[in-house]
């Protein structure tokens, strides 16, 4: 994603609820460097729902709270980014270590797979070392289902409202493999 607030450094500060406990060495693929930054919120916000801290009267509690989060930058500060980053991360976090790696973003349902080889064969390389990897499914209200999410390595997911129904812009159809707020 685009990296996550995990550290201060520099102009960066970590966000107050993620513990610094949590994180484990990540890599920025953006700026070819080990500090994965934040420049656009995206990727903390993610991080903070999958690992928000307990009990410590700061925000919400993530889903996962006791997972430890290795920050993984391959988009730039626009949420933009390209294939290249993009494999390299999933081969770096599934070589070091990495259980589950989210995939929070989404091409066009256009994008074909003889457009993303590359991304294909680390998803591929991610599943053979036994790495569960999540996509979003998309959020442009079709009924397709966007890549990464589309490949058969990835785990889809779709989003819900706050009645846990299937929200109105969220992907659907084939290959949706579940849905969550």
């Amino acid at each position: 994603d685009t990296g996550v607030a995990y550290s201060n450094r520099g102009r960066f500060r970590r966000s107050p609820d993620l513990s610094s406990k949590r994180f484990v060495q990540g890599y920025d693929f953006v700026d070819d460097d080990p500090w994965a930054n934040d420049e656009n919120g995206h990727g903390t916000h993610v991080a903070g729902t999958i690992a928000e801290t307990a009990n410590n009267g700061i925000g919400a509690v993530g889903v996962a709270y006791g997972a430890r989060i290795m920050p993984v930058r391959v988009l730039d500060r626009l949420g933009e980014g390209d294939t290249a980053a993009i494999s390299a991360g999933i081969r770096y976090a599934a070589k070091h270590g990495a259980q589950v790696i989210n995939l929070s973003f989404e091409f066009g349902t256009v994008v074909t797979r003889t457009e993303i080889p590359d991304i294909l064969s680390a998803l591929r390389y991610a599943h053979h070392r036994g790495v569960l990897v999540v996509g979003a499914a998309g959020n442009g209200a079709e009924e397709a289902i966007a890549y990464p999410a589309k490949s058969t390595d990835v785990l889809s997911v779709g989003a819900t409202t706050e009645h846990l129904c299937l929200a109105d812009y969220s992907n659907s159809g084939a290959g949706l493999d579940l849905v969550a707020p």
